[in-house]
């Protein structure tokens, strides 16, 4: 109670008292101290704000320091109210006391950090810093708005000239590779790794060494530019074909430093030259295959033979022709302004077009396009313009100098302001005159070999039938029935290989027939030799639609069939009036086929065995089975069921 005393005591009378309660002078003090309390409580919560929003603000402690001396300098003031009407002294003297307390620490506190204050820059050296900031930020955002428009010219060539670049650090063993390089082979940024330990693998094993003797011919300047044609692993696992290129840069004691090339991708003309190898391998094939047979049968052919080696030596030489017409043409690269001036050339494109550089630069790419192309190449345009494509290639024509037409294959892309406004075109040009008319003789060769191919099926027909004929003729002077029974089978199965001969030179694509259909006509054939109704014995055919057999196929195939339904007509059916046989020709398994010839006969005598009998027709049967690789099995417990079972070529030609 006595401590409570001290901040409520009444031994002194209120401060009140000493300015005789006049109202003037008292509210006068009351007003002057709750104003000046208020603006001392306030700056405090400014400061408080102020540094809880700039974190970054130093000299924070001292500020808050300011603040509780500011408010107890407030506090005083407020005191100097309260004991106007209450006499709290020695309250209003610990107030005071606190206050000068805090007042000395700040001044304390204060003193150190005058020096660093006085360090801190002026606004204006603060206002010369930041417009020297600016400055270099504004050249900094200059520099690479330039270095971003030429990576991207550089990139935009590049993508024309659908090459892709390489730059391997000899001393690291680290490889860059441009982005077209990882577009080609469908890699992602992060697919690729960039040592070449790695890179190598991606390499096909069989051309390994080769890439690596070439690379040590160039390091040993045995050759004075890295060049090679490999395989590639893509990131799907196939492999590209790659004409891969390179330069080496060696340093003062000749050690190599640095290796730059590119790579080209060629699949599609080692595609192309597989193709017409392969292409001339079947067609030596079948002219072979077609002369030993040609031979067999008839002397007389070998004229034609000697014709048809003379086709063989001029699609030789076609094939040449071709080949040289594949060498690498040459690449224009031009910069195209909206309007369609030519705002920059390289040699190369005016070499294709046969003007010079000041020659172009006065005209626009409409002069010298060719009327009919120009539509489609105006549209693209605006495609592009638009937004609607990125960039386009096409094929069109263009006028020379000299009034002569150019094929060429473009590739053209917008380059675009900062702002987005269209700037300019980069458009490749190549020249493919060569490749057009390349191709028009390639159309006119294989049309040449199509030609060729049905007048062989036509004319073996023909001999064929030639020779059915003789023996028709000369059975007329048999009088023995089992001779002209041989003669007769014989001319069967002659008119059986006419057949497939005539429905070669009848098929659409001259390599192959369609098995359903032959096997009906051959039906037919065997009902009219063996003058057979077909109310007396049906023949049901089952074959799938889709089956067709190349001419190695075939005719083994069409001769079991004739053999196995002969039988049936001579053997089947003794002393009945009526009979069944069922033809069944059907996919086995995913690469081989199932032939079964059942009948409803009289079947075969007991302990029957094909490969010891004496009888021609299963001794034929037998021996064409074992060139189609096929495996027989009969049954004959109600009639005859014949199965052979033998690969299907699905690409047999």
């Amino acid at each position: 109670m006595e401590f409570l005393d001290i901040f409520f005591s009444r031994e002194f009378i209120p401060h009140g008292h000493c300015y005789l309660w006049k109202p003037g002078l008292v509210w006068l003090h009351v007003i002057s101290d709750s104003l000046i309390a208020i603006a001392y409580y306030s700056i405090p919560m400014m400061l408080v704000y102020f540094v809880r929003k700039r974190q970054d603000v130093p000299f924070v402690g001292i500020l808050l320091m300011f603040s509780t001396f500011i408010i107890a300098c407030g506090t005083t003031h407020l005191m100097n109210v309260w004991t106007l009407w209450f006499p709290t002294y020695w309250l209003s003297g610990l107030i005071k006391a606190i206050t000068a307390f805090v007042s000395v620490l700040t001044a304390i506190e204060l003193l150190p950090l005058i020096p660093k204050a006085l360090a801190l820059p002026s606004p204006a050296q603060l206002e010369a810093a930041n417009c020297q900031l600016a400055k270099e930020i504004a050249e900094r955002k200059r520099t690479e708005e330039i270095l971003r428009e030429s990576e991207q010219r550089w990139e935009l060539a590049l993508r024309g000239n659908n090459d892709g670049i390489w730059d391997w650090n000899v001393k690291t063993n680290e490889v860059f590779f441009s982005t077209r390089w990882k577009e080609m082979l469908g890699y992602q940024e992060n697919d690729v790794s960039h040592y070449l330990d790695e890179t190598m693998m991606r390499v096909h094993p069989d051309d390994r060494n080769g890439v690596m003797k070439a690379v040590e011919n160039h390091f040993a300047k045995i050759t004075p530019f890295y060049t090679h044609e490999h395989r590639l692993l893509c990131k799907d696992g196939n492999y590209k074909w790659i004409l891969d290129r390179g330069q080496a840069l060696w340093d003062e004691n000749s050690n190599v430093v640095r290796m730059v090339g590119s790579y080209t991708d060629i699949t599609e003309r080692k595609e192309a030259e597989k193709a017409l190898s392969n292409l001339l391998k079947e067609l030596e094939t079948r002219v072979e295959e077609r002369t030993v047979e040609l031979t067999q049968i008839n002397n007389s052919l070998a004229a034609e033979i000697t014709e048809r080696q003379r086709i063989e030596q001029a699609l030789r030489e076609s094939e040449e022709r071709f080949r040289a017409a594949f060498t690498q043409a040459a690449v224009g690269i031009a910069h195209v302004g909206i309007n369609g001036q030519w705002l920059l050339v390289n040699q190369k494109l005016c070499d294709i077009f046969g003007y010079t550089s000041e020659e172009l630069y006065g005209r626009t790419f409409q002069d010298i396009s060719y009327a009919d192309d120009l539509a489609d190449d105006l549209n693209y345009i605006k495609q592009i313009l638009s937004g609607e494509i990125t960039n386009y290639s096409l094929e069109k024509r263009y006028f020379r100098k000299n009034g002569s037409l150019v094929w060429a294959n473009i590739t053209v892309s917008l380059i675009r302001e900062s702002t987005g406004e269209p700037k300019y075109f980069i458009s490749v040009v190549e020249d493919i005159s060569d490749r057009k008319q390349a191709q028009d003789k390639i159309k006119a060769s294989l049309l040449e070999k199509e030609v060729l191919l049905k007048e062989i099926y036509h004319r073996v027909k023909n001999n064929l039938q030639v020779i059915s004929s003789l023996l028709n003729l000369q059975s007329g002077y048999i009088d023995n029935e089992e001779y002209m029974l041989v003669f007769q089978q014989s001319q069967q199965r002659i008119a059986s290989m006419a057949l497939v001969h005539e429905k070669m030179y009848r098929s659409a694509d001259l390599a192959k027939i369609n098995l359903r259909e032959y096997v009906e006509d051959l039906v037919s054939s065997l009902y009219s030799f063996y003058d057979f109704n077909s109310n007396m014995i049906s023949i049901n055919i089952n074959i799938d639609h889709e089956i067709a057999l190349g001419l190695d196929t075939a005719i083994p195939c069409s001769l079991i069939i004739n053999e196995l339904v002969s039988n049936a007509f001579k053997h089947a059916f003794v002393g009945r009036k009526e009979g069944e046989v069922n033809i069944d020709i059907n996919r086995h398994s995913e690469n081989k086929l199932l032939l079964i010839v059942k009948d409803n006969g009289i079947g075969l005598p007991p302990n029957f065995d094909f490969q010891n009998t004496a009888s021609l027709g299963w001794e034929l049967i037998d021996a064409l089975s074992s060139q189609l690789s096929g495996d027989i099995n009969i049954k004959s417990d109600i009639g005859v069921e014949f199965k052979l079972d033998f690969p299907y070529i699905l690409d047999e030609t």
